[in-house]
């Protein structure tokens, strides 16, 4: 927003050294003779000048809550996933997401496209759109750019949406990308818009921007997508009734070790989203249903500690550690990705 004002305060003043000359050389517009109808044109001309370029920068679109609705049913009608909720959650400093009144408008941001023009470059863009050129660092890691000099005129690239959030106690970057993108892995990109050398210096209270890539807007697809499903179902031969028959069977014989499996990432999903009391049951159904891979076991007891610490429950933490440390005696922590409180308890298990 700050730079979309620079811009139109740039574009007036390109405007007024317009009509400043104008009425140096003593032309005249007819009917706006006094000083403030001037000023009137001088503003709407720079608005309509300014018009054409300021979609380019147009990164959210409103929604008004209307009477019943969620935010996480808000989320799945924008981005396809009610997992999502959390991005506008933070993005509209909402301090329970689970309660949002009737009324309330909401900012749904979304990720850009950037068609590369003549005289761009990476940090160029990455001054413009993400407020500094040394982050063209991140979009080369978004876009999969190699070579910063490699990039081409007319080529499109994906311009992160900026979300902004404030650390919590016991959170990692690796909680945080698991909570943004579902993947542990991805903290490098938080890490590298946020200019954090080392993970391990993070802190309750920081202020972070999470940049996400690919926040597209699906809702204007939905109606398409609808008219899809009917013909599709119009045109699809009615199922027997032994075809019914057949797939609740395949069901009931799911092996017992693949519904362990489920139970698992359901349960390690909870713990990253900060349902701990799911979470303790999930993994703890994951356990009953049956894991017989080795490292599917460890996991378990590792996210089942993790839990407990989050929790308060440092004995049942210290016993989970211990049993994961029977699977594993060289089992170790990595500091990125689990925070020092479970760091800590981890090494008096170690130390006993």
């Amino acid at each position: 927003m700050r730079y979309i004002t620079k811009r139109i305060v740039k574009q007036c003043k390109k405007v007024t050294a317009s009509f400043d000359k104008l009425r140096m050389n003593s032309w005249h517009v007819k009917g706006l003779t006094t000083s403030g109808n001037i000023s009137i044109l001088i503003v709407t001309a720079a608005i309509l000048i300014f018009a054409s370029s300021i979609t380019l920068f147009a990164a959210v679109v409103t929604h008004t809550v209307k009477e019943g609705e969620s935010l996480t049913g808000i989320a799945k009608r924008y981005y396809g996933s009610d997992e999502r909720y959390i991005i506008l959650s933070e993005y509209n400093n909402i301090p329970n997401p689970k309660k949002i009144e009737a009324g309330l408008k909401l900012a749904i941001p979304k990720s850009l496209k950037y068609k590369i023009k003549k005289g761009d470059s990476l940090a160029l863009i990455a001054k413009k759109f993400l407020d500094n050129k040394d982050r063209y660092r991140l979009l080369m890691e978004i876009n999969d750019i190699k070579d910063p000099k490699a990039v081409s005129i007319d080529q499109i690239i994906k311009i992160p949406a900026k979300i902004p959030y404030t650390v919590k106690k016991g959170e990692t970057l690796a909680v945080i990308a698991e909570k943004f993108y579902g993947d542990i892995k991805k903290y490098t990109l938080i890490a590298s818009y946020n200019f954090i050398s080392d993970p391990k210096t993070l802190e309750p209270g920081q202020k972070l921007i999470i940049p996400i890539a690919d926040l597209e807007i699906i809702e204007s697809k939905a109606k398409k997508t609808d008219e899809k499903k009917v013909v599709k179902a119009l045109s699809e031969k009615p199922v027997s009734k032994n075809n019914i028959e057949k797939k609740e069977i395949a069901k009931t014989e799911t092996p017992q070790k693949e519904e362990g499996q489920q139970f698992l990432k359901k349960g390690m999903e909870s713990y990253f989203k900060g349902r701990y009391d799911e979470a303790v049951a999930e993994i703890n159904t994951a356990l009953e249903k049956g894991l017989k891979e080795k490292e599917d076991m460890l996991k378990a007891h590792r996210f089942l500690a993790y839990t407990y610490v989050a929790k308060e429950e440092k004995d049942e933490a210290k016993r989970q550690f211990k049993k994961a440390l029977e699977l594993d005696p060289k089992m170790e922590l990595d500091p990125v990705y689990v925070s020092p409180k479970i760091i800590e308890v981890f090494k008096e298990v170690k130390g006993e």
